[in-house]
């Protein structure tokens, strides 16, 4: 039987230049969760891009795991000419909820056609899919899938 899954996004800092927390909670204790891997495919929209160069520096930092999925992407684009693009990134046990993963995704702004009103643009933020993978030992491994 499944848990409750609590998902929870958050946007952090100001201006075109923000980190993405993405925080998931299992509702009730999964024994063995220390043995599981989660890995979050994040739907990037239009209107933000993901540096991949900025990942591979983080990668290497052992800052964040995420790589990108899109090909031919250009971080340059404004967004009407842009595509949606998609990140993995390995979540990391939250060591403050046994029941927790976090992981962090920096999204910055891109560039939008010039509004004659008040200037506002909102950009929806997609759930992401969430695959789990678990050893519990003795060659049992178990999958989770969890689509948006």
């Amino acid at each position: 039987t499944c848990s409750e899954i609590i998902l929870r996004q958050e946007v952090l800092k100001d201006g075109f230049h923000r980190d993405l927390l993405i925080r998931v909670k299992f509702g009730e204790s999964i024994e063995g969760l220390q043995t599981c891997r989660l890995l979050i495919k994040q739907y990037v929209p239009t209107g933000l891009f993901v540096d991949p160069y900025e990942l591979a520096s983080l990668r290497e930092k052992n800052i964040t795991e995420a790589v990108m999925v899109s090909e031919n992407f250009n971080i340059e684009a404004p967004n009407y000419l842009s595509k949606e693009s998609e990140v993995l990134i390995y979540a990391r046990q939250d060591s403050q909820c046994i029941d927790c993963f976090q992981a962090f995704l920096p999204v910055h702004y891109r560039y939008h056609r010039p509004h004659s009103k008040d200037g506002e643009t909102f950009i929806v933020i997609n759930n992401p899919d969430l695959l789990m993978y678990c050893d519990q030992g003795k060659g049992c491994k178990s999958f989770l899938r969890v689509k948006k």
